[in-house]
Formats: structure tokens, sequence, C-alpha cells
């Protein structure tokens, strides 16, 4: 069962995805013991045959589900399924339990608690749930393993979102995202890993993974300004142009500024990060450190800290400065995940966080809207690209604040 044959649904939810993988492991345990032997198994005890599926819609507290529903013959009697009788009874109960099939699910713990309303209704085995928690962890293993090398990524975007994982901990680890646009305009998620915190090594291992799998060089890496990443990014593949994050930048630096001023800064800092041109945005920079170097000087310095690599996009066509300019989309992406994982707490294993933030996040991206990238738009970005390493963007005005 693959993730697709969910969410081809618009309405599609996390949860409904659980309780179609669940069903139809269930159905196929029922049928078995109905027929007393497994599929293409000969059996003196089989008292009939199946006989292919038929579309059937289940109405529950997830949602309208339609399931591949079991056809048997020759069993001297209709096959009728007491898990479907048994769910739309108790659907209301059990769409309360899904979130802990998510999280003690996954890694095959405590399933008697996680389902323990539908065991007292159908006398179903423990491992008929193991077989969906498997084909769950299984979806996402072959995800993690594709070949990257067919993804001709030109933009790479790189970000970290950090979620309690393990029991008995207060802290919470960094899950590491990678996800790219192709230089066909497509949005595509690449890898979603574990490190415990955003190290140099972290990142380092991730980078190290998509190139194994194949991922070719990108012409630019998106991310925030977080030093451990660029570290990595530099070393494993130096030369590659970065473009920081505005939008984490501008915090950063309203961060130093009193909360009664923060207004004015801001609109001042739009000058730059949102000018019409790149020699603009030059000019209101060096404007900003002459006016408040000496009354903010820890804001001026981390404006001027690194800050070509906030202006790349001026390089680049205009029509993708703004989904460039930040790594945003994935903030965006990330904000989801926080709303399905909020009730949760904590995740008793590694797998069972990934696989659960890979699954909001894989489902999440089927709707991410691409980039447009014709022929032309490829040359001009590709001559862009160039032109940073043959002319780096000049940054004036920061030298003494940068030297002190």
């Amino acid at each position: 069962m693959s993730l697709d044959m969910v969410w081809d649904d618009p309405l599609e939810d996390l949860a409904r995805y659980g309780a179609r993988v669940v069903l139809m492991s269930m159905l196929e345990a029922e049928v078995t013991d109905f027929l007393g032997a497994s599929p293409y198994e000969r059996s003196l005890e089989r008292s009939g045959s199946r006989n292919g599926r038929r579309p059937r819609k289940v109405s529950c507290g997830v949602g309208a589900l339609e399931l591949d529903y079991p056809k048997v013959r020759g069993a001297g009697q209709p096959f009728r399924s007491r898990i479907i009788d048994a769910w739309q009874r108790k659907s209301q109960t059990l769409l309360s339990t899904l979130p802990s099939l998510y999280t003690e699910g996954l890694s095959t713990r405590d399933f008697d608690r996680a389902l323990s309303p539908l065991w007292k209704e159908t006398s179903l085995s423990r491992s008929t749930v193991s077989r969906a928690n498997s084909e769950i962890r299984e979806a996402f293993q072959k995800w993690r393993k594709q070949s990257l090398a067919d993804e001709d990524i030109i933009f790479l975007f790189l970000d970290g979102h950090y979620e309690g994982v393990r029991f008995g901990t207060k802290e919470k680890e960094a899950i590491l995202v990678a996800h790219g646009v192709t230089r066909k305009g497509q949005r595509k998620l690449l890898g979603v890993y574990l490190g415990s915190r955003e190290s140099t090594e972290s990142w380092k291992m991730v980078i190290h993974d998509l190139n194994d799998r194949g991922l070719h060089r990108p012409l630019l890496v998106i991310s925030d300004g977080n030093p451990g990443l660029i570290r990595a990014v530099k070393e494993v593949w130096p030369g590659v142009p970065r473009q920081r994050c505005v939008v984490h930048r501008i915090r950063n630096i309203l961060g130093r500024i009193p909360k009664k001023e923060q207004s004015r800064i801001r609109r001042e800092l739009n000058l730059i990060f949102y000018a019409p041109s790149l020699e603009d945005a030059q000019k209101a920079a060096r404007q900003f450190s002459a006016k408040w170097q000496n009354i903010y000087p820890n804001a001026v310095e981390t404006l001027g800290r690194d800050l070509a690599d906030c202006l790349t996009f001026f390089r680049l066509p205009q029509r993708y400065w703004k989904r460039i300019r930040t790594s945003n989309s994935l903030e965006r992406t990330f904000r989801e995940v926080r709303r399905r994982t909020r009730v949760i707490g904590r995740f008793p294993t590694e797998m069972s966080a990934l696989s659960l933030i890979w699954a909001v996040m894989e489902q999440n991206s089927r709707q991410w809207r691409g980039f447009v990238i014709n022929d032309g738009h490829l040359s001009m970005i590709e001559t862009a690209i160039e032109s940073l390493a043959e002319d780096p963007i000049a940054i004036q005005g920061f030298e003494e604040i940068l030297a002190a």
C-alpha cells in the first residue's frame, strides 16, 4: 500500500491514512480466518477462496474511507466483516486512539493500549496491527532510500524543526529537512533526518546522504543562518552559493532592538531586503549602518555579518525573488507538523517520530506550488549563478563595526 492510494483525495488527512492502513490489514486477517488459509495457501481446512475485491465506502469519525473490500466464493456463506461493523460503531472512540497508534504503534509497542477499544470488539491478535505498523514504517524506509539521481535540483532548501522525540527527557531534538526545486519547477521533499542538534556533523550527514542517493550539486542553497548548516554546506559543497533567509535575519536584528523601536527599524530593514534592485538594497544598507551603528551597534553588526548571502536573490531573475529569499516555505510546513503532533507530546522512538513527521510533510508537499521555469528562465538562472563567482556581491559601510 502506498501513500498515493490515500492522498489522491484532496480531503486526505493523516488520521484517515492511519485508519485505512489499519482497516485493510485487519480485513486481510479476517478473511484469512474466515477461509482458514492465507492467499495462495493450500490447506485442507480451506473453506472457500478469494475472488478479487470491490470498492466499499465506510463512514466513520475520520470521514469517508474507500476500502478494497475482499470478495469470497465457495465458502458456503457470504463473507461479512465484523471489523467494519465494529469500526463504524466505535469510530469516535477509535479516532481518539489513532494518535496513540502513530506514537506507540509505529514502534510495535503498547498495541493493546493503543487499540484496546477495538480488541474488545473483535478479539483480533496483536500481529494484525503489527502488520499495519510495518506498512507505515516500510513506506517511510522505502522513501528515504529512493534514488535522487533523476531529481535535477537547482534550488535546495535546508531547515530544522525541533520535536520532543524521546520519553524520559524534556529536551527536543532537531528534525532536519531537505526539499528542492527541479529544473522543471517541481518542488520535491528529499530527506527527513534526526539530528540531536543542528550541528555541523548532523548537517554533513544530511548532505552526504543526499549525495550518496545520487543528488547532483544544487545551483543555490537556501537556509537560515544556523552556523552548523553553513559550515556543512561550505565543507561538502564548496563554491555553491547560499541564500540566507531574510525573514530570519530581520528577526535576529529586531531581537537586538528595544521593543518600542522595532516597528520603525523593521520598516528601514524592509527597504534593504525588499528593495527594487541590488543597488538600492546596498545603498539602503549603507544608510542603515551610518544611522544606527553608534546607537544599536549589535543590530548593525548582525545586519552586516554575511549580508552578501542575504542579498544573493537579487542576482537571479526577479520572478523568483519572493520564493527564494526566505525558507518560509518549510516554515509553513513545520507549522502543519506542529499542529498534528501537538497532542502527542513525546515519541517513544526515533522511527515513530521520523515516520509521522515524514507522513505529514509528504502529505503537505502534495499541495506545494511549483515554480514556472522554462529553458529561457533556466539559462538566466545559470548565468546569474556564474556571475556570483565571477563578481561577488560587494558590501560597504560595515567594515569598522565588523572589525571591532
